[in-house]
C-alpha cells in the first residue's frame, strides 16, 4: 500500500465537481488546514486507491495512517483534528 507510505501531508483525493468533494474542500478551507488535492475520475479509479478504499467511493482523505472516505466522517475527523475554529458555535443557544 504505497499509498499510504511516503506522504508528508494531508491529501484529498477527489472529483472535482462531486458536491461531497466541494464540502470537503470548504470545510479545509474554512478551518485553514493544509491539503494537497488529487483530482480523480470517478469512472476510472486507479487501482491503488481501490486497495485502501474497495468502495472507490471519493472523496477519500489520506493523514499519516489514516484513510477514510465518508464526507460526513471526513467533516467531524477535521473538525475533531484542528478544533480552532470550530464549525460549530460553542454554545448553540447563544
Amino acid at each position: 500500500m504505497s499509498l499510504l507510505n511516503n506522504r508528508s501531508s494531508m491529501v484529498l483525493f477527489q472529483n472535482e465537481m462531486g458536491h461531497r468533494s466541494q464540502k470537503i474542500r470548504m470545510v479545509l478551507s474554512e478551518k485553514g488546514i493544509a491539503c494537497d488535492f488529487e483530482s480523480l475520475d470517478p469512472d476510472n479509479i486507479p487501482t491503488e486507491i481501490l486497495e485502501v478504499n474497495p468502495s472507490g467511493n471519493l472523496p477519500l482523505l489520506i493523514d499519516r495512517e489514516l484513510s477514510l472516505y465518508h464526507s460526513g466522517l471526513i467533516v467531524e475527523y477535521l473538525d475533531e483534528r484542528f478544533p480552532h475554529p470550530p464549525l460549530l458555535p460553542v454554545y448553540p443557544v447563544a
